[in-house]
């Protein structure tokens, strides 16, 4: 949120009227809330053992899954525990892969059939040795002095798809009841097969399931409800009026966890992950303001499908929540603009300082995974043409995106949102996709989240992408940007072509020192042209050192 003079001034008067009457009291302080960088493993990558060469699984194995994210900045470990397919005996359904002796019959389908007797081989393998990839990773984590989560796949959609003819791919419950199923397709993938929580059952399935993992595993520390996998719990449009009945299930929760943790004398914390607005939570019928005003729930991370987004809006999810007290993390996804389009080192750099600036208490990693780095390549990296840039999702990392210190003088990119309506019509929160016309000015947005006038940076490169060949006048908070300060090599050399799209172009100009400043940074277009162009993505590459010393873009 843009603060103005006004506000400014709004806000030192009240102060001072609060000093003249409390004069011998200290002024109320901000509360400290407590930083976490999250470390989120879906279990199946692990179950598959896609960062051990796919070998067959032990618990060592495991517990190398957690001693690469060990010894960093990871605060805390959470390791999901399936949704109605889950990753231990259950009273509630087949484990993962479990094709009862084979008698699920896939037909033709070997290729599937192979994948699935592999999960549930590692899993017995587990079972085999006392254990499973629950407990073996959240013990490790705590030994390796993490905090230990389970985290709870709301509504999986991975196995909603009706057009799959093996049943080995369905939980029992989903297939015994077609009757739950939402049966809208209008929200995203595979959402007409997503369980329709208006229905009585299917909320009481998962309070069964969360109660029975609450009371297996006494290690945890806190159990997290990922509303985020997937954002499908009402037809389309109903989410607003049935959001009571989510409110219902989080405080059957919540009282299930406390009950626990009166049991087992330690205090075991319940968190959630939500749209990353406000509104947009709402309208799945997630009313977290309730939740937080009731406290139900103990932090929230925000986040998107899939599909990551470049720019968290943090100050904005906080200030329309209306509480300073809650922590708010943020997620940064494994995916890009458009999914699969890896985000690289620099990316993954310049959206922990957005989300550290904009006021979040921490990051949370969602499929930050190791598979390509430790199995394809070795322990390698891999570099773009050029080599300036890479894409290897690797640990290293882990010891620098957790917090502003040690994200200052590194090299990083800044996006902001493009705009584009998320998997599940999550909207995102940006100036883009903006239109440049030849009557007038107009403006977009970029956050920059580093203090570039404390730490100036060698080179400043704003790259802008748009989608047709375009002519245009610059400007850069005021400051005009000759057309001689463009860089035609630099939008492939830092690999900016990705995803192009008909006739998409990219634009790089090196800005001069103090253009851009911490915080929101005005980016305005006068064309020089009579057609109308779109800018669809605006990025800054902020270059402190070479990249074999100041980090890899």
């Amino acid at each position: 949120m843009k603060t103005t003079p006004l506000v400014i001034l709004t806000t030192w008067l009240l102060g001072a009227i609060a000093l003249s009457f409390h004069s011998c009291t200290s002024s109320p302080q901000t509360p400290k809330r407590p930083f976490r960088l999250i470390h989120n493993n879906d279990g199946s990558d692990a179950l598959y053992n896609r960062w051990f060469h796919f070998r067959p699984l032990c618990k060592a194995d495991i517990e190398a899954y957690v001693d690469m994210v060990a010894n960093s900045q990871v605060t805390t470990y959470m390791m999901c525990s399936g949704s109605d397919f889950v990753y231990y005996r259950s009273q509630y359904g087949r484990p993962f892969g479990d094709d009862l002796n084979g008698t699920l019959d896939c037909g033709n389908d070997t290729a599937t059939l192979r994948a699935w007797k592999t999960f549930y081989q590692n899993f017995k393998n587990l079972e085999a040795e006392g254990t499973d990839v629950i407990e073996a990773s959240l013990l490790r984590a705590q030994e390796k002095g993490m905090e230990a989560f389970i985290t709870y796949r709301m509504n999986d959609l991975h196995f909603a798809d009706t057009s799959y003819h093996c049943p080995i791919h369905y939980s029992d419950f989903w297939l015994a009841h077609p009757e739950y199923w939402l049966g809208d397709s209008t929200q995203g993938w595979h959402s007409a097969g997503a369980l329709n929580f208006a229905i009585e059952a299917v909320r009481q399935r998962k309070l069964d399931i969360i109660t029975e993992q609450l009371q297996k595993y006494e290690m945890i520390d806190g159990f997290d409800m990922d509303f985020m996998r997937f954002p499908v719990y009402f037809k389309s449009g109903e989410g607003p009026q049935n959001a009571h009945l989510i409110t219902d299930l989080v405080r059957k929760v919540r009282a299930k966890v406390d009950s626990v943790s009166q049991v087992r004398g330690k205090k075991i914390l319940l968190s959630v992950r939500v749209p990353f607005t406000v509104e947009g939570c709402l309208m799945k019928g997630l009313d977290v303001q309730t939740w937080v005003n009731e406290g139900l729930v103990d932090f929230i991370s925000i986040g998107a499908h899939w599909k990551g987004e470049t720019a968290m809006p943090v100050a904005k999810f906080r200030h329309d929540l209306g509480n300073d007290q809650i922590p708010i993390y943020a997620t940064i996804d494994d995916g890009g603009y458009t999914p699969r389009e890896f985000f690289s080192a620099g990316m993954y750099r310049g959206m922990a300082s957005h989300i550290l600036a904009q006021g979040g208490d921490g990051i949370q990693l969602f499929n930050y995974y190791f598979g390509q780095y430790n199995s394809e390549l070795n322990g390698k990296i891999k570099l773009e043409e050029g080599g300036q840039v890479c894409r290897v999702i690797e640990p290293s990392l882990l010891q620098e995106i957790g917090k502003m210190e040690t994200l200052k003088g590194r090299n990083k990119i800044f996006c902001e949102s493009d705009g584009v309506t998320d998997t599940y019509g999550i909207l995102q929160v940006g100036s883009l996709p903006l239109a440049i016309s030849n009557s007038r000015r107009s403006s977009a947005h970029l956050y920059i989240g580093d203090d570039v006038q404390e730490t100036v940076p060698e080179e400043t490169i704003l790259f802008i992408r748009t989608d047709r060949p375009a002519r245009f006048q610059l400007e850069v908070n005021g400051i005009t940007i000759p057309e001689q300060d463009q860089r035609p090599d630099y939008p492939k050399l830092y690999d900016r072509c990705r995803g192009m799209l008909d006739d998409d172009q990219v634009y790089a100009f090196v800005l001069p020192n103090g253009a851009l400043r911490q915080g929101d940074n005005t980016i305005s277009f006068v064309s020089q042209q009579p057609l109308i162009f779109v800018v669809r993505r605006l990025e800054a590459a902020l270059k402190y050192g070479d990249v074999t010393t100041h980090g890899y873009f």
